[in-house]
C-alpha cells in the first residue's frame, strides 16, 4: 500500500524546476569549457598585448590633457537633461505613462523568463535521458561481461578434470612390449671319425725300425 502511494506521489510532481536546473548547470558547464577552449587563443595574443604596451603608455599624457574637455560635456549634458525634465503639472501624466511602461515591461520580463524557464527544462530533460541511457548501456555492458566471464570459467572447470582424467589413466595403462625377433641359435660342432693313434714304436740301438 505505500509503495503505490510513494508512486502516486512521484507521479504527482512535476519534474520541470529539476530539469530546469539541470539545464541551466549544463548551460554554465558550456560557457565554462567555452572560456576554457578560448585561453589558448588569449595566450597566443599575450604577446601582441605586451608589444603594444610602449604606445599606450606614449597615449597617456594625451588621454590626461583629453579628461577636462570630456568632463565640461558631462556637465552641459547633464544640464541639459535637468532643462528637459517635465514639470509639476506634467508629471501626474507620466507617472501614468510611466506605470504603463513598467506593466508592459514586467510583462515582456514575465514572458521572457517563461520561454527561457522552459528551454532550460527541455534541455536538461534532454541531458538526464543521455546519462540514463548511457548508464543504461554502461551496466548491460557490465553484465555481458561478467556472464562471458562466468561462461569460461565453467569451460575451463569442465576441461580441466576431463583432462586430468584423461592423463592419469594414460599413465596408469602399461606400455605394450614388443616380442623380439632375434632368436638364439644353438652351436652344433661337427664331429668327424676318429683317428685311430698308434702306439709308440720303441727302437732298438743299433736296429732299423720297419715301416
Amino acid at each position: 500500500m505505500s509503495n503505490r502511494l510513494n508512486t502516486a506521489a512521484l507521479k504527482a510532481v512535476d519534474p520541470k524546476p529539476f530539469y530546469a536546473s539541470v539545464g541551466a548547470g549544463d548551460v554554465a558547464i558550456e560557457r565554462v569549457r567555452a572560456q576554457v577552449n578560448a585561453l589558448p587563443q588569449l595566450v597566443q595574443t599575450l604577446p601582441t598585448l605586451t608589444r603594444s604596451l610602449p604606445t599606450l603608455t606614449t597615449q597617456l599624457p594625451t588621454l590626461g590633457q583629453s579628461i577636462p574637455a570630456q568632463v565640461k560635456s558631462v556637465q552641459s549634458q547633464v544640464q541639459e537633461q535637468v532643462k528637459a525634465l517635465p514639470s509639476i503639472s506634467e508629471l501626474p501624466a507620466q507617472a501614468k505613462d510611466f506605470r504603463a511602461t513598467l506593466r508592459k515591461q514586467a510583462e515582456e520580463l514575465s514572458v521572457r523568463a517563461e520561454k527561457l524557464y522552459t528551454e532550460l527544462a527541455t534541455r536538461g530533460e534532454k541531458v538526464v535521458e543521455g546519462l540514463r541511457a548511457g548508464k543504461t548501456a554502461t551496466t548491460t555492458t557490465a553484465t555481458t561481461t561478467k556472464k562471458a566471464a562466468a561462461a569460461k570459467a565453467a569451460t575451463k572447470s569442465t576441461t580441466k578434470p576431463a583432462a586430468k582424467a584423461a592423463t592419469t589413466k594414460a599413465a596408469a595403462k602399461p606400455a605394450p612390449t614388443t616380442p623380439s625377433t632375434s632368436s638364439t641359435t644353438p652351436t652344433v660342432t661337427p664331429t668327424g671319425p676318429a683317428v685311430p693313434t698308434q702306439p709308440a714304436q720303441t727302437t732298438v740301438e743299433g736296429t732299423n725300425p720297419t715301416a
